[in-house]
């Protein structure tokens, strides 16, 4: 098993050395840019699996990208069919999708790509050449960027796969079956695909109509410093992972939604003469918040400059 750790001197000063990480765990390169952390460590592992390769990542928070490359000039270029312990948006240059842990998705080297998410993660990758996946998906550029559950149908094994494979490749037992168990899982990758068209899960009007009665509720009720999952859960007699599940396509958690929410009213009111003489303490806990201190952290890493120097600027216009 190939194995690369990068901690801070090596992340700094040897950029290549992570490149070449990322070349061999997942075929290609991927930019990693780490936040707000200056002990960041990665470490990568795979391992063979015939022309494939089995790979884990264990990242800081970060937003990993990939630029487009002309498929043309590579055609067996990679594909990797990966899942991620930790809930992400990946972004393509055809749609947008929001990542449960578990879930299971399929990334282009081709394509331009970019990953986001609030917390370290691990993933786990099967990266495969063009030439090789095309046998089970002759199309697979209509796979890419979709959401295949890691909960349910078939999609579930999929996920299941992946992790057992891993477990595998730790014990020394994949020489044997490793590449067996990779045609095994794009097999059932391919049914997947088959079943869905290869598109977007489609949601229910009714889980749309749920989604936007959740979000009326919290409207109006931001002024409330109790409100939170378990508030909403109660009052809809939703279990809170429910709640939570129906957010699921969404690009924000509930608990982020009511954040921004809130925000946005602060944001408002500091920039609103009718409401001058009021503190800026004061409008953060006329909108639910219930520290001055908490308040202004996420006011800047939302808007980028503090509360006090937003309503001055304000002003001055």
């Amino acid at each position: 098993m190939q194995t690369y750790t990068i901690g801070p001197s090596l992340w700094n000063a040897t950029p290549s050395h992570l490149q070449i990480a990322m070349q061999e765990g997942f075929g290609y390169d991927w930019d990693v840019n780490p936040v707000g952390r200056s002990d960041v460590r990665m470490v990568v592992k795979s391992v063979p699996c015939g022309r494939m390769k089995l790979s884990l990542a264990s990242l800081p928070q970060a937003q990993i990208s990939n630029v487009a490359r002309p498929s043309g000039r590579t055609p067996d270029h990679p594909y990797n069919i990966y899942i991620s312990n930790r809930r992400h948006k990946v972004v393509t240059n055809n749609r947008s999708v929001i990542l449960e842990p578990g879930d299971v998705t399929v990334a282009d080297s081709a394509m331009a790509a970019t990953m986001i998410t609030d917390e370290p993660y691990t993933t786990i990758g099967l990266t495969v050449p063009a030439s090789v996946l095309r046998h089970y998906l002759p199309e697979p550029e209509k796979a890419v960027g979709v959401r295949f559950s890691g909960k349910a149908g078939l999609s579930k094994v999929v996920s299941y796969m992946l992790l057992t494979m891993w477990e595998y490749a730790e014990a020394d037992n994949f020489d044997e079956i490793g590449t067996e168990l990779a045609h095994n899982l794009l097999g059932i990758l391919s049914t997947c695909c088959r079943v869905n068209g290869g598109e977007p899960e489609e949601e229910s009007s009714d889980t749309k109509a749920k989604r936007e009665r959740i979000k009326r509720i919290i409207d109006q009720n931001l002024h409330k410093p109790d409100l939170c999952v378990g508030e909403l859960a109660r009052q809809l007699g939703f279990s809170v992972r429910y709640v939570q599940r129906l957010f699921s396509q969404e690009e924000y958690t509930v608990s982020e939604y009511v954040r921004r929410q809130r925000l946005a009213g602060c944001k408002k009111q500091l920039a609103d003469p009718a409401w001058m003489n009021h503190s800026i303490t004061e409008i953060a806990f006329n909108w639910g918040f219930n520290s001055s201190a908490h308040f202004a952290r996420v006011f800047k890493a939302q808007y980028g400059i503090n509360a006090r120097e937003f309503r001055s600027q304000a002003f001055k216009h």
